[in-house]
């Protein structure tokens, strides 16, 4: 697929949104646990993993809690 102007417009639109100051739990290990519920390297949902690059600070801040939470169960 070819990407066109418009489409190179709106990804330069989108990506002067994205919040750059939380850094990604990513550990690069990418593998789900059993249930498949969440990944074992950084604790991430399926939908929080893609949802990461469009989330706020806050929103990053509040699932950074969260992970922190899993990793003790």
């Amino acid at each position: 697929m070819v990407a066109t102007t418009k489409d190179k417009k709106k990804y330069k639109i989108i990506h002067k949104k994205v919040d750059e100051t939380v850094e990604s739990p990513c550990t690069n290990v990418c593998k789900y646990d059993t249930k498949e519920e969440f990944c074992i390297g950084c604790y991430r949902t399926k939908q929080e993993l893609q949802d990461w690059w469009i989330m706020t600070r806050e929103q990053k801040l509040e699932t950074l809690e969260k992970l922190e939470k899993r990793k003790l169960i």
